[in-house]
């Protein structure tokens, strides 16, 4: 009887060992801060063609927003030293699929350019976070850095973009919120920033403090996508269950950006 019992518990260990809870990866929904020194990018030289850039379509445990049953795979554009994550739907998201990801595409790859990127002696390195999805809007945050060839230290790199499923069209900050009304909570005391430490975020605050509610107007009206002409606008938005973030430009020794954070309680 005892050698039964020893028999049976030994044969249940085995299965559980076999058939163990498994965790599975999720997107990681957190936007990241990169600190960079005082370097800056070397000037734009010729591009590969298309052609020559390497694309890859990663797992499918990759996919985001698993709450509202629809989601986005990550794909890489590759070329030379340069590494782009960005978004994909399908069609069971938007029946605009290929317009969409045509657009999303774009948008992440059009870092190199603005950036002045040199595919073949710089360095640029981006992820991209799919920080909300659904049946109407998509939204991607790309943080990473880009080393000019020689360069010492990186800088880092931030942007977002919105984008409306059923249009395939950017989706901007004056969407959801009044440029002018943010450039004056930017300027307030009631003024929050995601992921600084105190240290962090008063010497940050001192820098904006410096400015003017008419600067963070102007910028804050050219924000996001679509871009008005090659280069990136000096701050990018998004917006998820109220709550508004924007990016500001702050000086390399303070991270190159700073992310700001509204919410309706802070109003």
């Amino acid at each position: 009887m005892k050698k039964t019992l020893i028999i049976s518990m030994l044969v249940l260990t085995s299965a559980c060992m076999m058939w163990g809870c498994k965790s599975k990866n999720k997107v990681d929904l957190t936007s990241a801060h990169t600190t960079a020194a005082d370097e800056t990018m070397s000037a734009a030289e010729t591009l590969p063609t298309t052609e020559e850039a390497a694309e890859v379509t990663t797992a499918a445990d990759e996919t985001a927003s698993a709450q509202s049953g629809t989601g986005a795979s990550i794909s890489t554009y590759k070329s030379g030293k340069v590494s782009i994550e960005y978004p994909a739907v399908s069609e069971s998201t938007s029946s605009n699929a290929a317009a969409v990801n045509e657009l999303l595409k774009k948008n992440a790859v059009s870092a190199v350019k603005a950036y002045g990127v040199n595919e073949s002696s710089d360095t640029m390195t981006i992820k991209c976070n799919v920080v909300s999805v659904n049946n109407k809007r998509l939204t991607a945050v790309y943080t990473g850095e880009v080393t000019a060839a020689g360069a010492a230290h990186p800088t880092a790199v931030y942007f977002t973009n919105t984008v409306d499923l059923n249009k395939a069209s950017d989706v901007g900050l004056s969407t959801y919120a009044d440029p002018y009304t943010m450039a004056g909570y930017v300027m307030s005391d009631d003024c929050k920033f995601y992921n600084l430490t105190a240290e962090q975020e008063k010497a940050v605050k001192e820098y904006k403090n410096s400015q003017s509610i008419d600067t963070y107007n102007k910028l804050f009206k050219q924000a996001d996508f679509p871009l008005r002409g090659d280069t990136f606008p000096e701050c990018f938005s998004y917006e998820k269950q109220g709550e508004i973030r924007i990016s500001i430009p702050v000086p390399h020794a303070l991270g190159d950006y700073a992310i700001v954070v509204f919410t309706p309680e802070t109003k």
